[in-house]
C-alpha cells in the first residue's frame, strides 16, 4: 500500500470518463469499424502527449495515408510536438525503446496488423519496459475483440476502453463519474437517441 503508482492527472472530460488511470502497463481500446475508434485514438494521443512523448505505431493505416492525415488535422494533433508516427516491425520498435530517450507511451494500431503473434510477446513488452504504457488498439466483432490475441490483451489490460456510437466507454480499472468520453457529440446524440 505504500508503493507510489504513477497515474495520469486527467482533467475535464478525460477525468469524467477515466478518472486517474495508471500511466504504465497495458491499455486496450477496441470497437467495430466506423464507431469513432481512430478519432478517439488520435484524441487520446494528443491528450497523453501532454504527459510525455508518444510513439504511434500506425500499422493499420501506415504512416502515410490520406485518412490518417485528415484525422491528425481534425483533432489538432499537429500542435503536439512530442508525437512520432511510424510503421515499423516489432523488432524495430523494441530497438527504438531500448535507446536512451525513447517514448513514454506506445500506441499500437492495430494488434491485428502489428506482427505480434501471441500474448506472450505482449507480456514480455510490459516486463522489459515497466515504466512505459502500451496502448493496443483492436478490432471488434460485435461487442468482443475480433481475435484471440485481442481477447487475451483485454484480459490483462489495466484499462479497457470499448468504442461504440462515437463514445469511448471505460470498462477498465479506472473510471470517472461519467464513465464515457464523447468522441463526436452530434453523431453520438443521433446514435444513442435512436
Amino acid at each position: 500500500m505504500d508503493a507510489k503508482i504513477s497515474r495520469f492527472d486527467f482533467k475535464g472530460e478525460w477525468y469524467d470518463a477515466f478518472g486517474m488511470p495508471q500511466s504504465t502497463g497495458i491499455w486496450f481500446i477496441y470497437g467495430e469499424s466506423g464507431s469513432g475508434k481512430t478519432t478517439f485514438v488520435l484524441k487520446l494521443i494528443k491528450c497523453l502527449s501532454q504527459y510525455g512523448s508518444v510513439l504511434f505505431e500506425s500499422h493499420e493505416e501506415g504512416e502515410m495515408s490520406a485518412s490518417l492525415q485528415d484525422g491528425i488535422k481534425r483533432v489538432g494533433l499537429l500542435d503536439a510536438r512530442n508525437v512520432r508516427v511510424v510503421d515499423e516491425t516489432i523488432e524495430e520498435m523494441v530497438k527504438r525503446l531500448e535507446s536512451g530517450k525513447s517514448s513514454k507511451v506506445i500506441v499500437i494500431d492495430s494488434t491485428e496488423h502489428s506482427g505480434i503473434k501471441d500474448i506472450g510477446q505482449v507480456i514480455e513488452l510490459k516486463r522489459r519496459f515497466p515504466r512505459k504504457l502500451f496502448v493496443f488498439v483492436g478490432q471488434a466483432s460485435g461487442t468482443k475483440p475480433r481475435t484471440m490475441l485481442g481477447e487475451s490483451i483485454l484480459f490483462v489490460a489495466n484499462q479497457k476502453i470499448w468504442i461504440e456510437g462515437y463514445r469511448a466507454f471505460s470498462r477498465g480499472r479506472s473510471m470517472g463519474p461519467v464513465r464515457y468520453y464523447t468522441i463526436w457529440d452530434e453523431e453520438a446524440r443521433i446514435y444513442w437517441n435512436k
